[in-house]
């Protein structure tokens, strides 16, 4: 890492300001939502709704079906990490995307977190330790989280994260506790997997009345959170209470502004202001919207703009909303994702006391002593101890003397909030939240490598505490079986990237010569290597390349694979003859060479498919014509494995039992050919009779996406990526 010295006025005193190190292509939370979404939503633009919780429902009846005597049920999956990672800069561990925070306010030492995917998390130390709450809930998506103020062991989770990114995963509706986490009740409402809720608050006069603000509008409970009715149309992204008064309540409203009640949220109306006191309100984006407690007719809202995703404007009111003043002096804290990161937080205590949070250009979070007439960036705080960038959380308690900070690397906290520059401390240990995409590498069980979210390539080398090689977003990875210092990455898009030191932080240099970088492609485009030649890997865009020297220079090997629109979603070799190719697409076709050189023919093999997004193509390790593909999205019609016996000439649905869930990945077992692992977005399923019947694997797991299964063939061990709880390992040698 190289650190650059740079220097803040701290009044006459000059201060060192650590940068991060190059972390490769920037975060583009843009381009991910494209990928994460389209994928699961095509050939429609949406995804259907209700989707998640049937894929659910039939999981549950699987599971009651599954008798004990099953070969899987004595199985149990275990934790590999990251747990967190370590960085190498000054953010020293990350774990992952942080998205909602509550903090008890009989206790500021007790918090919850919601991660992007990774479910609620509790602490009762100040976040020393974390232990999670609801691995086996119906949603691990997390948008908002709510304390009942009148009692605080009544808790309200908002599923769905609403973060505009689209790898912001669908929720199943409202989880709500009433003691204290230990056990939860969930009611799906109006709300179902096509709702992100975003935001909650209980009144504090009446423990019965309830908001949500969600991606579709404000919905309101009066008895607890056990119906719901939507009172406010449009993309809310904030809803709270008045403090001390709970029938005044403000929302926050893409493309409207700030709407206020004065009855407990059941009518609203325009509190934008007028004339020069008045918000821009119809070209609002999101907007972040915060109270004073101790001031309650002082609000705050960071308004983004729809066009440019850069601020639009921080504004102040002070009499309630009857009139608004921009705060000239705020600096452009969001640019250019104020859409994805934009989060406003008053101290309880004290209202002159403010911090505006978001993405890493040109700063992350900064902080007001003066009510929001000055503003200076502290994301590295008095101590040194800097906080990663996109911040989505942050949340006081309730005498103000700890703010907790969350973002896409994780939590801090300061205990000093209202000096200049806190001092900020780093609860990432033991957080295991990572999302990792597909392509994690396996070559021993003491060296995995993994893609990540915005905590770019990982490499576990066997310790739970994973180490941070490369990247912003991460995603396919390779590692030369013959020499194991040597890997490559796909980090987003075209960034490809070679190490020959064993993937250490500084040793990676880019390794795409040749590679068009104006050609349409994935945000995680595929990487693989040859099984039988390690100098030949190819990378797929909307054409499939080759290296044949190790990727010093690539050249491309085939025409537009996909309908003229599409991207390459997956390029496989098939094990026993590597002249033999299959390329999927996002547009569900499927093309094949017998020839893996320049010029050589494909032939498209697609009749009998389904028209839906692949994901993965799985090649029997001593049959090159026996093939299996896996699909996303869901049935309609069609399922989401196929097989192949000759080579594509016809293909056959060998996933009838299982759920209706995207399929992200398939492994053969390497002994059992018979034996095919499927990783799902509703967890992993196994088969010993080629799809005849499908049983859930394990026990374990929790319900979360997984994006990646790789098999470590000598120990037959599966290794598990999931998008939002990290890696996960069973060994199968029971299963034939």
């Amino acid at each position: 890492m190289v650190v650059v010295a740079a220097v803040v006025m701290l009044g006459a005193a000059l201060r060192p300001r650590p940068e991060k190190a190059d972390r490769g292509f920037p975060d583009n939370p843009a381009a991910r939502s494209e990928w994460f979404r389209a994928q699961r939503a095509y050939p429609f633009a949406h995804i259907p709704a209700g989707a998640r919780l049937n894929s659910l429902r039939q999981l549950d009846a699987m599971r009651l079906a599954q008798t004990e005597h099953s070969q899987s049920t004595s199985l149990t999956w275990t934790l590999l990490g990251p747990q967190p990672t370590n960085t190498g800069f000054s953010y020293p561990t990350t774990s992952g995307r942080v998205t909602a925070l509550a903090v008890d306010p009989t206790d500021s030492e007790v918090v919850y977190l919601g991660a992007a995917e990774g479910g609620i998390w509790k602490t009762t130390d100040g976040g020393a330790a974390w232990v999670p709450l609801t691995d086996t809930q119906a949603s691990l998506a997390t948008g908002s989280i709510a304390i009942d103020p009148s009692n605080h062991e009544t808790i309200y989770v908002g599923t769905g994260e609403e973060d505009f990114s689209d790898d912001s995963y669908y929720g199943a509706g409202v989880l709500k506790s009433t003691n204290g986490g230990n056990t939860w009740t969930l009611t799906p409402g109006p709300f179902g997997d096509s709702l992100e809720i975003g935001s909650m608050a209980v009144d504090p006069a009446n423990d019965q009345v309830v908001l949500a603000g969600t991606n579709s509008g404000v919905y309101l409970s009066t008895n607890g959170g056990n119906t719901w009715n939507e009172v406010l149309a449009g993309t809310a992204t904030g809803v709270l209470f008045d403090p001390y008064n709970g029938n005044r309540a403000y929302a926050a409203v893409e493309g409207n502004g700030v709407y206020v009640s004065t009855n407990a949220g059941a009518a609203w109306s325009y509190d934008n202001g007028k004339g020069s006191g008045a918000l821009p309100a119809s070209n609002a984006g999101r907007i972040a919207v915060a109270i004073s407690r101790s001031n309650p007719s002082t609000l705050f809202a960071g308004i983004a703009n729809p066009t440019t995703g850069s601020l639009l404007g921080l504004y102040k009111t002070t009499n309630g909303g009857s009139s608004w003043t921009e705060l000239t002096s705020a600096p452009d804290y969001c640019t250019p994702y104020c859409w994805y990161t934009n989060v406003v937080a008053v101290d309880p205590v004290n209202p002159q006391v403010v911090f505006i949070g978001g993405s890493d250009e040109p700063g992350t979070l900064y902080q007001s002593l003066n009510g929001g007439a000055t503003w200076t960036n502290v994301a590295v705080g008095g101590n040194l101890v800097e906080l990663h960038e996109d911040h989505h959380a942050l949340a006081f308690s309730a005498n103000g003397g700890t703010l907790y900070v969350g973002n896409d690397g994780g939590v801090w906290s300061a205990t000093d909030p209202t000096t200049l520059y806190p001092n900020w401390t780093n609860l990432n240990n033991p957080l295991a939240i990572t999302q990792f995409y597909p392509g994690n590498s396996v070559s021993s069980p003491s060296l995995v490598y993994g893609g990540t979210q915005d905590n770019g390539v990982q490499q576990y080398t066997g310790s739970i505490a994973w180490n941070y090689s490369w990247c912003g977003d991460g995603g396919w990875t390779a590692v030369n079986p013959g020499t194991p210092s040597t890997v490559y990455a796909s980090c987003a898009q075209y960034d490809v990237e070679e190490s020959t030191q064993n993937g250490v932080l500084g040793t990676w240099t880019s390794a795409n010569s040749g590679i068009n970088t104006s050609d349409r492609m994935q945000f995680i485009p595929p990487l693989v290597m040859d099984p039988l030649n390690s100098e030949i890997l190819y990378f797929g865009t909307y054409q499939v390349y080759q290296t044949a020297n190790g990727a010093s220079s690539w050249q491309s090997i085939s025409p537009d694979l996909t309908g003229g629109t599409g991207t390459v979603t997956v390029v496989s070799v098939a094990p026993s003859n590597d002249q033999i190719l299959y390329a999927g697409t996002n547009e569900g076709q499927v093309q094949t060479t017998t020839t893996a050189a320049p010029g050589t023919t494909w032939t498209n093999v697609s009749t009998g498919l389904p028209n839906r997004s692949i994901t993965q193509i799985a090649i029997s390790p001593s049959a090159p014509y026996v093939a299996y593909v896996a699909f996303s999205g869901f049935n309609s019609p069609g399922g989401h494995i196929y097989q192949t016996t000759n080579g594509g000439a016809s293909w056959a649905d060998i996933s009838v039992p299982l759920p209706n869930t995207p399929v992200d990945d398939l492994v053969i077992d390497p002994v059992y050919p018979n034996t095919l692992y499927a990783a799902t977005d509703i967890g992993v399923f196994y088969t010993t009779n080629l799809g005849q019947t499908w049983s859930i694997l394990g026990t374990g797991l929790p319900n979360v996406v997984v994006l990646g299964l790789k098999m470590y063939a000598p120990t037959r061990t599966l290794y598990a990526a999931t998008h939002g709880r990290s890696m996960w390992t069973l060994n199968v040698n029971s299963i034939q």
